[in-house]
């Protein structure tokens, strides 16, 4: 059982944060030499920079955390004299692996660019953050970082292998008892009410089959599984098997979605979180089979930024991002996180026009205190979510915070979808998460049109308010998408963050 995915080192965005491994930034020098316009540098300039920067390769050395040997993102200014990603890697002997697209009629606020490079041979990490961030086209360098899954404390898991009016609640076929969160009578010693009032908004919106998009950034999607499959994105662009990049993208047969990991257009999951986490914001609803989502009806689509062993890293993470923005996810639900800050993920998300619901973390710490990215990211445009229990308490295992966690929602034993057509419970913020996401989802499905703000409002000040959550998360509130659909909303107010 896999709930909240948890990083296992990963740089902060400020180098001179207490604790926090390397992230070099650039000096400052407003105005370059001339002989920084130079596309080749001789050999003996590399060497005399590695030497001048010796002590500060040793510092970070003994800093850096787990990450891929002889490979750095490196963000560059806006410059003049920044003629081509190519310029930059010759002068250190480095390869461009790739440049990140952040299209510009998308990415509005994004300046410069970000590659991915290679280091040449002999070379370490740390001597490339150090020699890189000297250069005044600079603005960071990191390492790329890697991520991997982890287990929260005291996790409960068990798996089966089964297949009105206006103003009264509405009721699938599907909704089993096990699904509390959504429906809670008081069933296994829960609370009644203890919910997010799922059947009261269905008497609204069930959802739309061409509604917003909702990507799924995770370990990936079972989009054949018999609850999920007529719920999932299908590229129009693309023509499924015929090994071509139909729709210029740059990704082949990405009918489904994208594996940001492999680099490939299959998504599939061979985990188990991803597809959780999709059953909850969308198993199909009303169909006689499996359970419900937040949604009956929805369009989720597949972004894998892990491997099936539970392994990732930045450039992966970015990867996925930046192809649910582009192919356009309206929200993201991004059940992982863990560490230290990484500027090149969180530009990623800042200048994403998209929602990103993000889980708040599984290690029972307070996140005002020791941040937990990417949900602790202080941005416009994202939601950090704990986890609540069926008796409308904060979870155990679940990571709180006054200031920088927003809300709570249900998030242990959700049962739910995964891979080969069953059915399993899992608990952590990364099940709290997609009931969020969805909730956004069944919100847009009622008006397409409302903007981030507008959703974040009614997301937040729509919430429950509970004493057992007074202190803990910055509404003191669990979700309930009922209130959120029903409540006023003025376009001067500001959500509650």
């Amino acid at each position: 059982m896999i709930p909240e995915i948890r990083s296992t080192s990963i740089p902060s965005v400020r180098p001179q944060a207490q604790n926090a491994p390397p992230v070099a930034q650039a000096a400052s020098n407003p105005t370059p030499n001339a002989s920084d316009s130079v596309d080749i540098r001789p050999q003996s300039s590399l060497d005399r920079l590695l030497a001048t920067t010796a002590p500060e390769a040793s510092r970070l050395e003994a800093d850096l955390g787990e990450h891929v040997p002889g490979e750095v993102l490196v963000k560059l200014k806006s410059h003049p004299l920044t003629k081509s990603q190519g310029t930059f890697a010759q002068r250190f002997g480095a390869t461009v692996l790739e440049r990140f697209d952040f299209p510009k009629d998308i990415y509005k606020n994004f300046t410069g660019e970000m590659l991915h490079l290679k280091l040449p041979e002999g070379m370490t990490t740390a001597q490339a953050l150090a020699a890189m961030q000297q250069d005044p086209r600079v603005e960071y360098v990191i390492p790329n970082n890697i991520y991997t899954l982890d287990d929260p404390p005291a996790e409960n898991t068990s798996a089966s292998s089964q297949g009105a009016s206006a103003d009264a609640p509405k009721t699938p076929n599907d909704l089993k008892p096990e699904l509390w969160g959504l429906h809670n009578t008081g069933q296994k010693g829960g609370t009644p009410d203890a919910d997010i009032d799922a059947p009261e908004a269905w008497a609204v919106t069930t959802g739309n089959p061409n509604g917003p998009l909702i990507a799924v950034i995770d370990t990936g999607v079972d989009y054949n599984h018999p609850d999920l499959v007529n719920n999932i994105w299908t590229n129009p662009g693309e023509i499924p098997g015929d090994g071509i990049d139909n729709d210029g993208n740059g990704v082949i047969d990405d009918v489904h979605g994208y594996n940001a990991y492999a680099q490939t257009g299959d998504p599939m999951d061979g985990h188990s979180h991803g597809t959780h986490c999709a059953g909850t914001i969308a198993a199909e609803g009303n169909n006689d089979q499996g359970v419900v989502g937040v949604n009956w009806r929805a369009r989720i689509m597949p972004v894998k930024i892990f491997s099936d062993a539970g392994s990732t890293n930045s450039a992966a993470i970015v990867r996925g991002i930046l192809y649910a923005t582009k192919n356009g996810a309206r929200v993201t639900s991004n059940s992982w996180g863990g560490g230290a800050a990484d500027p090149a993920i969180r530009e990623a998300f800042a200048n994403s026009p998209a929602l990103h619901i993000m889980a708040a973390g599984n290690s029972g710490t307070n996140n005002d205190a020791r941040p937990h990215y990417p949900s602790s990211y202080d941005l416009t445009n994202n939601i950090a979510v704990a986890a609540s229990d069926r008796n409308d308490r904060l979870a155990g295992f679940s990571c709180y915070g006054e200031k920088s966690v927003d809300i709570a929602a249900p998030g242990v034993e959700i049962y739910s979808t995964i891979p080969g057509g069953g059915y399993a419970n899992k608990s952590g913020t990364s099940m709290a998460t997609p009931h969020v996401a969805g909730a956004a989802g069944l919100l847009l499905a009622s008006d397409p049109n409302m903007s981030n703000d507008e959703l974040k409002t009614r997301l937040l000040e729509g919430a429950d308010k509970l004493d057992s959550l007074q202190g803990k998360v910055a509404t003191g509130a669990r979700l309930n998408i009922a209130n959120a659909i029903a409540m006023d909303y003025e376009a001067t107010e500001k959500p509650n963050v």
